[in-house]
């Protein structure tokens, strides 16, 4: 499980796939408001 991180702010949603991830940041990117993103994995163990 993943989540993005925009700007320094980790997001709410959790993706199952590191490929929804990477589609949500792309999508964020072309919004035009983040500058700065990650891709975290969500341990599930916690």
């Amino acid at each position: 499980m993943w989540q993005i991180k925009i700007n320094g702010i980790l997001m709410p949603t959790i993706y199952w796939s590191y490929r929804d991830a990477l589609d949500a940041a792309y999508i964020e990117k072309e919004r035009g408001c983040a500058v700065v993103i990650d891709i975290v994995s969500v341990n599930a163990n916690n």
